[in-house]
């Protein structure tokens, strides 16, 4: 084999590799300048927030994470391109001497699509640096409002505040165990008790000026929190059952059907309650007939995630309910008046056929009795009988007894003449895998130029054609009208 010849083929590979995906693009970006760049620096008023990328990217996904915020929130503006740099013109101005942070968190693609994950946050001033006391912004919930008893209390500063500042500077009355963490760049105080606040009592919350921010300047003036604690008494209830898609790291969305819709078999089932359960009682008193192996994955006390374990199974009538022990928090039992039904989808087959002397396909939507594809009975390239591959997707078929099922839904007949020419020999099966099988045909005849010879595909759909023991199934008849060549 010559060197140019060599070459070729090392190229046609290197281009087939990255067709499939085999050469990945590792994503760098290690090239990106953001402005301001470093912790609390002060920007003039001619100095614009910005972003400057060294190759290109998707604006629309840049533009959804970078953002700047102050103590109340993000800040509106407008984005401005030139070239690969985007500027963040706030609107209206920033405020001299106010605390801002730069935030570019999240997922963008470049112009390929590849995906570039950011974490960059960094405090800034604009022009110049306001050594004002921290002060409450506000809380959630407002103070003087009626909390149930696992509350979480979110309270924010107008600057980040020194966490260690915390254990002198948050009293609470009565005494009760909690749990206090800072978000936001340390300007919000999440406050969870590690039990329960105190049923029926009015709760304290004091901030006094022993809470500093990180230059050390302490609260300007001390501040209570009042809330009631008021005990729950009521029953919790299911609010919706919505099918989701199994992502866990997307928190399950929604699949966008309704449970009255049938189910696939690889979606989960998302339960919302009117309120926070006990997660333990909850998880253990489902129950799901027939019988599934499952997860039980709980979003927060309120979202509960059934996970089934391999699936659900096709075309088969679910039951979903909770026994007694179902509770919330407060040892409230859950009120369900009757169980939720739900159905599974008949789970779909696919198949393409490849037509291996001739070199192509038929995928679904492919097949016609209307149109005859020419095939070449015995090429010039081989000897060999003619074979057809069938490579199925959804689902494989595991046992012998499948397999069988397979091969007598798959026949190939000659149609024209109606006499004269015999039906072609299926002369051999070969699996490979659970998922693709070759079939060898003997003694198709060709065409002549005062007859052509026709021959029709048929593959077999339903419970009784290409079908696995657990319901899964091609849908619907396939048949495709073939020719063959003039000899």
């Amino acid at each position: 084999m010559s060197a140019s010849v060599r070459s070729t083929l090392s190229l046609c590979a290197l281009f087939s590799l990255i067709s499939c995906g085999l050469i990945i693009d590792i994503p760098d970006d290690s090239g990106i300048r953001y402005w301001p760049g470093s912790v609390n620096q002060v920007l003039s008023e001619t100095e614009i927030p910005n972003i400057c990328f060294d190759f290109g990217v998707n604006k629309c996904s840049v533009e959804a994470l970078f953002c700047i915020k102050d103590a109340a929130g993000e800040i509106p503006g407008i984005y401005q391109w030139e070239d690969q740099t985007v500027f963040f013109r706030p609107q209206p101005d920033l405020i001299p001497g106010r605390r801002y942070t730069f935030s570019f968190v999240g997922n963008y693609h470049d112009l390929r699509g590849i995906e570039y994950s950011a974490h960059m946050i960094v405090p800034f001033y604009y022009m110049q640096r306001d050594e004002s006391a921290p002060y409450l912004v506000s809380s959630v919930p407002a103070s003087g409002q009626t909390i149930v008893a696992d509350s979480t209390i979110r309270i924010l500063f107008s600057e980040a505040i020194d966490p260690a500042s915390g254990e002198g500077g948050i009293r609470i009355q009565p005494d009760t165990p909690f749990t206090a963490s800072w978000e936001n760049g340390g300007t919000e105080l999440v406050l969870t008790p590690r039990d329960e606040w105190e049923h029926c009592r009015c709760c304290t919350i004091g901030l006094t000026e022993e809470l500093q921010d990180e230059s050390g300047i302490p609260l300007a003036e001390t501040r209570d929190l009042v809330f009631w604690i008021q005990g729950d008494i009521e029953s919790p209830r299911v609010l919706s059952v919505t099918p989701a898609l199994n992502l866990p790291a997307q928190l399950y969305p929604a699949a966008g059907y309704t449970i009255g819709e049938p189910v696939e078999l690889q979606d989960v089932l998302l339960i919302q309650f009117s309120e926070a359960m006990d997660t333990d009682s909850t998880a253990g008193a489902m129950r799901l007939l027939p019988a599934v192996t499952k997860q039980c994955v709980w979003i927060d006390a309120e979202f509960l995630v059934v996970v089934p374990m391999g699936g659900f199974a096709a075309n088969t009538e679910y039951l979903l309910e909770f026994g007694t022990r179902a509770a919330d928090r407060a040892g409230n039992k859950i009120e369900m008046l009757e169980p939720i039904h739900f159905t599974t989808v008949p789970a779909e087959i696919t198949v393409v056929t490849e037509f291996v002397q001739d070199g192509f396909q038929l995928g679904p939507g492919d097949y016609s009795t209307a149109t005859a594809v020419e095939i070449q009975p015995y090429p010039i390239s081989s000897s060999a009988d003619y074979e057809l591959l069938f490579h199925f997707t959804g689902f494989g078929f595991d046992s012998n007894t499948e397999k069988s099922r397979v091969q007598e839904a798959i026949t190939l007949l000659c149609i024209f003449p109606d006499s004269g020419i015999a039906d072609p020999i299926a002369a051999g099966y070969s699996w490979m895998g659970d998922l693709i099988l070759g079939v060898t045909y003997s003694e198709l005849q060709s065409s002549t130029a005062t007859r052509k010879v026709y021959y029709l595909l048929c593959i077999r759909g339903g419970p009784e054609g290409i079908a696995t023991d657990e319901g899964h199934q091609l849908q619907q008849d396939l048949e495709q009208l073939l020719v063959s060549a003039v000899e």
